[in-house]
């Protein structure tokens, strides 16, 4: 299957549980939105060239609040993926409570090819494609960073949007982005590029210490945990670990360069030093290399996938032996490995909730900047900011977790049928179904 089919495969299965009338999961199905456009940008050579780019908005109830989601710079964008991660952003957002519609898009290119200027250039060029069809705004389509950009991406498409729009209308131009730069006249917000990891952290010690989970003789000394990928979120997870589960002993971690393994644990705050010097996991003295296929069917009791979509599929779900799978990635598993891991009893803590700490927090940033009274935003300090997060998210694993217990279901079906039940009678309402 597509990757937008595993997704719309499990918006079916939920919706086969609850029993939800055709007419709202056809609309749970479509998509409001699906652009592309070849842009043309100026290289420092001279020469013009022309990049694809993609955005994507799945179908919303909230007809006075924006679609919202990642920008990606990656070289294997195409609409299967961004249909799927679109569908998936509306799913986390009414899970968490957030008003918003899912989007997703970005630029077919390798950003690590081309200079700064370069990447400035083609960001500009692509906000000037979107806001010509007014696709960008505040209240219309609010980007964050992805795979491959970063806060300063997103300040460049904050002042080239500000640019065009400044004298056409009094717009609040900060919350055409969120995971902008923090500091004085970027008006980022402390944490946003730590929520996902911290998020993950947070569901995860919720799941340990108040729900039965797979880990028999959960204690300091016999819980592993391996995370494939170790960029902003696998790091993260890694470096909360360390802080706040201290008995969690991480014995592998990979990047798109390979992987390394420690049976005794590796050094944490040793491995992020030799990361952010040579810019990769690989070859980290008193490790031993392994592959990302490898790391993924270690042995270790959790699992964090963190990297892209479908790595765990039919074919080697079989070889997993964690006894959980904390979703770091977007879409990582696919519903026929699903239906492996579930004959093995692997609790599977799926991405729509256990990731949702990424824009929940681009929620705390876009209400600060479109001036919303919310009482779930908190003051903008990172320990404010990671502690409103943590509150909202380990509500949410206790609402899924009821859900579970109520249908007699998995994690999974459990977390879309919470999503879907959310925003059905906003659905029903707009369209006057009874």
């Amino acid at each position: 299957m597509s990757q937008v089919d595993n997704v719309l495969v499990r918006i079916e299965n939920a919706a086969k549980t609850i029993n939800l009338d055709s007419e709202t999961l056809d609309t749970l199905k479509s998509f409001k939105l699906v652009w592309t456009c070849d842009l043309e940008a100026r290289m420092d050579n001279g020469i013009l060239k022309r990049f694809k780019a993609i955005r994507i908005w799945h179908r919303s109830p909230h007809v006075d609040q924006p679609h919202k989601g990642g920008l990606r710079y990656h070289q294997d964008i195409n609409e299967d993926i961004m249909k799927a991660h679109a569908a998936e952003m509306s799913l986390k957002s009414w899970i968490m409570g957030l008003g918003w519609g899912g989007a997703k898009g970005g630029i077919a290119i390798d950003p690590t090819k081309y200079s700064r200027q370069e990447l400035k250039n083609i960001t500009e060029k692509l906000v000037d494609e979107m806001d010509e069809r007014t696709i960008l705004g505040p209240f219309r389509d609010v980007p964050a960073p992805d795979v491959g950009t970063n806060p300063e991406v997103m300040n460049w498409i904050r002042q080239r949007y500000a640019q065009r729009r400044r004298s056409f209308e009094d717009a609040r131009f900060a919350a055409v982005v969120t995971g902008k730069p923090v500091g004085y006249g970027f008006d980022g917000i402390p944490g946003r590029n730590e929520a996902t990891g911290c998020g993950l952290v947070a569901v995860l010690e919720k799941i340990l210490e108040d729900h039965k989970v797979p880990i028999n003789g959960f204690n300091a000394d016999n819980v592993t945990l391996a995370i494939m990928g170790f960029g902003n979120v696998g790091s993260h997870v890694a470096e909360f670990v360390g802080k706040q589960c201290p008995s969690l002993k991480i014995v592998a971690v990979s990047d798109v360069r390979g992987g390394i393994y420690n049976k005794n644990g590796l050094d944490v705050p040793r491995l992020i030093e030799y990361v952010n010097s040579e810019k990769s996991v690989v070859g980290l003295p008193g490790s031993t290399p392994i592959t990302n296929d490898e790391l993924l069917e270690i042995n270790c009791d959790i699992l964090v996938p963190a990297a892209l979509e479908n790595v765990i599929k039919v074919d080697n779900a079989s070889r997993v032996k964690a006894k959980v799978i904390l979703e770091g990635a977007n879409g990582p598993t696919t519903p026929e490995a699903d239906e492996v891991l579930e004959s093995k009893n692997i609790l599977v803590i799926p991405d729509i909730l256990a990731n949702a700490g990424g824009v929940t927090v681009s929620f705390f940033e876009w209400a600060r900047n479109v001036s919303i009274k919310d009482e779930r935003v908190p003051l903008s300090r990172i320990d404010k900011v990671l502690k409103a997060l943590q509150k909202m998210i380990t509500h949410s694993v206790d609402e899924v977790f009821e859900t579970a217990r109520v249908y007699r279901t998995n994690l999974r079906n459990a977390a879309y049928i919470t999503a879907i039940k959310r925003a059905t009678p906003l659905f029903k309402a707009k369209h006057l179904v009874d």
